[in-house]
């Protein structure tokens, strides 16, 4: 198994660039499935605070941070970057010696696995399960470790694949849904606080949104960010016709379940169109990613103003086919490394401008010329015989 071994087969980098590498990798060494995220959370909290913020935890073990630079606290509306740090996986939860009986978190193929009990990494077969029917029995695998360990339940089980690997311009991770997400996030605001922008920006980091967005929802219900806050959701999200890997990040305008807030998005347009200007080979996608559903759909339902950004994603899910395929295989996820690069810089520079283009017009205000063509010519339609 690969624990956590980096290639560094890659192409010539930034320092900035090899800083945002460098935390994705520091992620994926904790894997982590709904419910069983501590350790990612643990590295989350301790990068935040590498960047001179504090971290703090809400009553659900999400993680949030501020940044805000005071002079430019006055009449700006704040902006949320949304990700979330699980993955979907299995957990034991019976069993005793080598034999346990594991449950599905999330939606997973079928396949050879890890075992992670107390951070100590135990090969582990999953095989059908042939107990006694149960609620949930089609949830349900046996789980026989390769060795005789102490677990105690409820334990996580992660597929067994790269922590991370980067070749030439392909990431390839067991999770890269969420944690480039996350990742991103966390360089962004690094920039951003190194810089001493002014800004007003959250960086929010949630659980459990593989079984049912279940971090995001609890958070949005308890009114944790600002009523007025601009929330993107940044996830990474299976490639549909469209979209394509290398070709940038996807600026998100909505879900599976929902179109999202054109307000919203403002800030991302003009953060793409403010790096344009000063690097014109920027590249940038824009879709409705109708793969899955994502956190910004969760925040939505409390009435924020959401936006999102996707990195195309490939085997989604780790899963080499479709999901449900019973003949499909197992895999590490991957994107393009143009695209996670390029979602850094674009998130940055909207954490700049800190939401202070949200709801704002989309078009400039028709001349006066064209104005005056318009009414004039509907003078001359009012006073023309009716067309035949």
């Amino acid at each position: 198994m690969n624990s956590g071994a980096e290639s560094t087969d890659g192409p010539a980098l930034r320092r900035e660039d090899r800083r945002a590498l460098e935390i994705l990798a520091r992620l994926g060494g904790h894997p982590a499935a709904p419910f069983h995220e501590r350790g990612v959370a643990e590295v989350v909290e301790a990068t935040l605070r590498e960047s001179g913020l504090e971290p703090w935890r809400d009553e659900f073990g999400n993680v949030v941070a501020r940044y805000a630079n005071p002079a430019n606290a006055e009449g700006r509306r704040p902006i949320a970057f949304v990700a979330h740090m699980d993955h979907p996986g299995f957990e034991l939860i019976e069993g005793s010696g080598r034999r346990y009986v594991a449950r599905a978190l999330g939606g997973v193929p079928a396949a050879a696995l890890a075992l992670l009990p107390g951070g100590e990494r135990v090969a582990c077969e999953l095989t059908p399960y042939e107990g006694p029917e149960r609620e949930g029995s089609d949830r349900l695998v046996a789980a026989t470790l390769a060795e005789e360990v102490e677990v105690a339940l409820p334990a996580a089980v992660v597929f067994d694949l790269p922590d991370f690997e980067l070749d030439g311009e392909t990431i390839r991770m067991r999770a890269l849904d969420d944690l480039a997400g996350c990742a991103s996030v966390l360089a962004a605001v690094e920039r951003l606080a190194g810089e001493g922008a002014e800004a007003d920006v959250f960086a929010v980091f949630t659980r459990g949104e593989e079984g049912g967005l279940f971090g995001a929802r609890l958070m949005a219900q308890a009114g944790t960010l600002p009523a007025d806050a601009v929330v993107v959701s940044v996830e990474s999200s299976p490639v549909i016709p469209g979209v394509a890997q290398g070709k940038g990040p996807v600026i998100r305008t909505g879900d599976a379940m929902s179109t999202f807030d054109g307000g919203a998005e403002r800030a991302l347009i003009d953060a793409r169109r403010r790096i344009l200007e000063r690097d014109p080979g920027f590249r940038c996608q824009r879709q409705l990613m109708s793969g899955g559903t994502c956190e910004g759909t969760a925040f939505a339902m409390y009435g924020y103003s959401v936006t999102g950004v996707a990195f195309p994603l490939g085997n989604y899910h780790n899963g080499t086919s479709d999901l449900r395929d019973p003949d499909g295989g197992v895999g590490a996820e991957y994107i393009a490394l143009p695209d996670f690069l390029g979602g850094v810089e674009l998130m940055a520079e909207a954490m700049r401008g800190s939401g202070g283009a949200a709801g704002e017009r989309r078009l400039p205000d028709v001349g006066e010329d064209v104005r005056e063509r318009m009414r004039a010519t509907a003078r001359e339609w009012a006073g023309a015989s009716p067309s035949p």
